[in-house]
């Protein structure tokens, strides 16, 4: 399965060819509702993935949000995109994909951080942390 994405100007655009995907995440941690300035971030994390960037990669910017971990943005739209273990694309904005990727969240992590205006009205777990039962193999939010 192929996952492709944008930014909101268009101006970047990436692909994740088939990659070991982890489970959707709805990340509720200070770090992910600043960056997508809401309630929480969806995240999707592989392994090893056939990562590139297709269009625009000279746009595209980054911010140490946590040690070692970088946020990727478009520097033009300020649309995120992407997170960075180390110098390696590890999971993408769910947000940012094109059409359906086919994916869905599976569990919310961090909601110990969650915004004090925002209820999670839905059935999935709930995680004071991380996931015990997945690993990602980056965690956004060392703290």
């Amino acid at each position: 399965m192929s996952i492709k994405g944008s930014c909101l100007c268009q101006a970047v655009k990436y692909e994740v060819g088939d990659a070991d995907l982890f489970p959707v995440s709805n990340c509720h941690c200070v770090n992910c509702r600043k960056t997508h300035a809401a309630a929480f971030g969806s995240y999707v994390a592989f392994k090893n993935a056939d990562f590139r960037w297709t269009e625009g990669a000279e746009l595209v910017t980054h911010f140490e949000s946590s040690p070692n971990t970088y946020r990727c943005f478009c520097s033009v739209c300020g649309s995120p995109l992407a997170a960075l273990d180390g110098k390696e694309i590890r999971c993408i904005t769910l947000g940012s994909t094109d059409g359906d990727p086919g994916l869905r969240p599976e569990f919310h992590i961090y909601v110990s951080d969650k915004a004090p205006w925002y209820e999670i009205t839905d059935s999935l777990p709930q995680h004071e942390l991380r996931s015990p039962d997945t690993k990602p193999p980056v965690d956004l939010l060392d703290k």
